[in-house]
């Protein structure tokens, strides 16, 4: 057998034939309006059904009536009226009466020491009653329902000297008063009637106004 003979060249590589790609199609706007239409359908059920839902269930619920409250209480007019006798333990521990002071002008002035407008009207009141003369119009602070140590801290981290306090542990005096709000501060002329009710913080020059008015009255 003849063998083909051998001339040392390569033999020529046939050359590859070319790819054909596919052409690219856009997507199908009859299929995208098939595809979300029906999504979107879907969605718009569920969402009704949702509201549906919760429809029935207020449905059922009972309509709230109006609420009532209780009306706010006011304070009890007390002016002109016979100031309530009372005996109560002052901060020093004597029992003071408020009949003994009958005769001059009394502010009976009932606070507490959590009292933002009491720590503000205290000074004041011990400044007043230091200032008055024996038989001058005298200063009765009462204490409402809280302990004496607490007093005590209180009137030493303000500095109050001088300053007749009275301790009414119970609340019982201030009930008889009428007290639902502190501070409040009635003025009791020399015959033991009250003439002005003061509530809320008084100052200094209404304590000196109080007096003077009821002084000239007396004068008069």
């Amino acid at each position: 057998m003849t063998q083909p003979e051998h001339t040392g060249e390569p033999a020529p590589v046939p050359e590859a034939s070319p790819v054909i790609q596919p052409p690219k199609r856009g997507v199908s706007v009859p299929l995208l309006i098939f595809l979300v239409f029906p999504l979107i359908g879907l969605s718009l059920a569920m969402l009704f059904m949702f509201l549906s839902a919760g429809a029935r269930a207020n449905a059922g619920l009972p309509t709230p009536g109006p609420v009532t409250l209780p009306p706010m209480p006011t304070p009890i007019d007390l002016a002109n009226t016979p100031a309530v006798e009372f005996q109560l333990t002052s901060f020093d521990g004597e029992l003071v009466n408020a009949a003994d002071y009958r005769g001059r002008v009394i502010f009976l002035n009932f606070w507490a020491t959590w009292c933002e407008p009491c720590k503000r009207e205290m000074p004041a009141l011990a400044e007043f009653g230091a200032s008055q003369p024996p038989d001058g119009a005298a200063v009765l602070a009462v204490n409402v329902e809280e302990r004496r140590i607490d007093v005590e801290a209180f009137l030493n981290q303000y500095n109050i000297r001088g300053l007749t306090v009275l301790l009414d542990p119970t609340g019982d005096t201030a009930d008889d008063y009428g007290i639902f709000q502190l501070p409040v501060t009635y003025v009791i002329d020399g015959t033991g009637v009250i003439r002005y009710p003061k509530y809320g913080e008084i100052t200094l020059e209404e304590l000196n106004a109080y007096t003077e008015a009821l002084n000239a009255e007396r004068a008069s």
